[in-house]
């Protein structure tokens, strides 16, 4: 059996709101839309030949395991409350360079509120386990696949 801290979720206030937010909106909207778009390919007659039928009976189930994921991760949640700004934790922007030339932000989030483009990452991504209770000033050395970067972490927001 898999000890409690290891099946918390930790996520920032704002990842809750966006979960919560994703689950109404599968619930409702798109349930709904799913469940128009089932009864209209039903409507068109033989089902065993009707392709759009099988689209939407397997877009519906899509949706409903979504649901249940996001519930099941909810309810293993632990929203946590940004306290210090001396030590890297989640929801901490952190600002580290590598090798006093290349200037990098990075915001640790949760594991479902990731995204690369906008320099989200995972308190459980490489770099995010490497930042994690740092401070300003320690220098960590990270691997990358281009070989392990030394860099410095230059401040915490």
């Amino acid at each position: 059996m898999k000890n409690r801290k290891e099946t918390e979720n930790l996520l920032t206030t704002q990842g809750y709101k966006k979960i919560k937010k994703e689950i109404k909106y599968r619930e409702t909207k798109l349930r709904e839309s799913l469940s128009n778009t089932l009864n209209d390919m039903r409507s068109q007659g033989d089902l065993s030949e009707n392709d759009g039928y099988t689209m939407a009976v397997e877009q519906s189930e899509q949706n409903e395991e979504e649901i249940n994921r996001l519930t099941a991760l909810l309810k293993n949640a632990k929203v946590v409350k940004r306290r210090s700004k001396t030590k890297v934790d989640i929801g901490s922007m952190v600002t580290i360079d590598y090798n006093d030339s290349e200037e990098k932000v990075f915001t640790i989030v949760g594991e479902d509120n990731t995204n690369p483009l906008e320099n989200k990452i995972s308190y459980k991504s490489p770099i995010g386990q490497a930042l994690m209770k740092r401070k300003v000033g320690e220098k960590i050395t990270l691997n990358t696949p281009g070989g392990k970067r030394i860099c410095h972490i230059k401040a915490i927001n």
